[in-house]
């Protein structure tokens, strides 16, 4: 009978938790969802495509490389602006979804991998941070990245015992040219598994796999491998033309004080997976193009999760520990001496294993004490995901462009955006996106400059009406008195007819 109680008492536990995962990964999801200049990018390519199907081979460029990755998103975002008439709000959902379905495969993973308890702690910790919460919310080429790294894992770790698990494994390498390059580092385990099974297998057996995986790898990058055909096999050259010196790349050389800024970063995103303050805002966190006003790491967490990672690097001992070990060690290796400045979203793929190391490490504590650190991580998480502002979310800037194209009416429109940061294009950017969504196309726009060449029939040289002038957080000078004034949230915007220079 107590057994029975018991096996009801885990039932209900682990659907309240489930329920709670779910809570906190749907909350608020348009009103928090930021759409700034990443995602505005990606939606006019992805608009583009509703309005004129056509083959594209590319989508948006690599960082400072000068590589392009696959369409593979792009399309994805039509397929979606398609279903859903252009609404941003379809994109946050399916963000949200995505990082439920990456939380419930690290539950179903771990489980096989390891035991169920250990499968439970990670799933928890995933779907619950609040760090990772708002990386898998937003809509752009990294989202994937977690759900793409768990199941790469999995296919490399069975494909140790059964080499045709490698078919899934190029599948998503080739996902990964479409994604983030950072993804490319799982060609380190991948090249070791593929040793094991030359060494293990008949010969027959690893032709076909390699012929199988070379056929699924091809099918997934053929619209690169297109791309390079016609354009003098620029993405394919890139590495040796870097290499070279016939093309410069917007990297620096491997020196200490990067490397210390590296180890800096993981060090602050290590303690931020645990906790970031109440009242915050996903556009301070994690965006990158505008507001900046993150959360610091605190120490003692990311001492925490240094130690746990180190556990289970040092504990776990089976079958399955060389594939865990090889690709967090060649991750943390990789971000800590590239050449560059290293983003917190560049460590997504060691977050997701993090996340399981740590699910590792708690099932090592006395029952009463991991379950003591669960319920209160969880309700921390709880509560910073309660009071999280919207102040620059979806719905704030919805609600100003429903009040401002009342007073347009008809008539055409020339908009602009401002604000104190400098580079306006870039850092008060996805406003003519959501005008043209929510309200009327502007006939020119501040991001055109950066953007217009993906709708040159868009822009107009005919001077328009009026000019809106959407001012994020601060009150500009004006040369004229605006005809109407509007406000929601931090922003407000400003309607002047188009007679004469609008900004003292």
């Amino acid at each position: 009978m107590k057994k029975k109680i018991a096996l009801w008492q885990n039932k209900i536990a682990l659907i309240l938790l489930a329920g709670v995962i779910i809570g906190l990964r749907t909350w608020k999801v348009a009103e928090l969802f930021n759409f700034t200049f990443s995602e505005e990018m990606q939606a006019v390519m992805a608009w583009e495509q509703v309005k004129n199907w056509h083959p594209i081979w590319i989508g948006v460029s690599a960082a400072n490389i000068y590589y392009y990755l696959g369409p593979g998103f792009t399309y994805l975002n039509a397929i979606l602006f398609k279903l859903f008439n252009g609404d941003p709000a379809s994109l946050a959902w399916f963000s949200a979804l995505l990082g439920l379905a990456t939380t419930f495969s690290i539950y179903w993973i771990i489980s096989n991998c390891f035991t169920k308890r250990i499968a439970l702690y990670s799933a928890t910790i995933y779907g619950c941070s609040m760090l990772i919460n708002l990386h898998d919310r937003r809509f752009w080429n990294p989202t994937p990245i977690p759900f793409i790294t768990i199941w790469m894992i999995f296919s490399l770790i069975k494909a140790k015992n059964n080499p045709w698990w490698l078919i899934l494994t190029a599948g998503l390498i080739g996902a990964a040219f479409h994604t983030h390059l950072t993804l490319l580092l799982f060609i380190v385990p991948t090249a070791y598994v593929i040793f094991l099974s030359l060494k293990k297998n008949n010969t027959k057996t690893n032709l076909k796999v390699v012929i199988l995986s070379f056929v699924v790898y091809l099918l997934a990058t053929s619209p690169l491998i297109i791309f390079d055909i016609n354009h003098n096999f620029d993405n394919l050259m890139m590495p040796i033309r870097t290499l070279r010196g016939q093309q410069k790349a917007a990297l620096d050389t491997i020196n200490l004080p990067n490397t210390i800024s590296h180890l800096s970063e993981i060090s602050s995103a290590f303690g931020r997976l645990w906790y970031i303050k109440s009242y915050s805002n996903p556009q301070d966190e994690i965006v990158l193009e505008s507001h900046m006003d993150k959360t610091k790491g605190n120490l003692v967490l990311s001492i925490i999760s240094f130690g746990a990672l180190f556990y289970f690097l040092y504990k776990f001992k089976n079958e399955k520990r060389d594939i865990f070990f090889i690709s967090i060690v060649t991750i943390l290796g990789a971000f800590i001496i590239y050449p560059s400045y290293n983003l917190e979203y560049y460590l997504m793929s060691l977050f997701t294993l993090l996340t399981v190391a740590i699910g590792y490490s708690i099932n090592a504590l006395p029952k009463k004490l991991a379950h003591t650190v669960i319920v209160i991580f969880v309700i921390v998480n709880i509560f910073t995901t309660a009071t999280l502002s919207g102040k620059y979310g979806l719905n704030v800037r919805k609600r100003l462009i429903e009040k401002t194209m009342p007073v347009v009416g008809g008539k055409s429109f020339e908009l602009k955006v401002t604000g104190e940061l400098p580079k306006p294009q870039y850092t008060y950017a996805g406003w003519r996106y959501l005008f043209k969504h929510y309200g009327k196309t502007p006939v020119k726009s501040t991001v055109d400059i950066i953007l217009g060449w993906i709708y040159p029939d868009e822009i107009q040289e005919t001077p328009a009406t009026y000019k809106v002038i959407v001012a994020d957080t601060i009150n500009p000078k004006l040369n004229q008195v605006p005809i109407a004034m509007f406000e929601s949230g931090h922003y407000r915007s400003y309607i002047l007819v188009n007679n004469q220079s609008e900004i003292r």
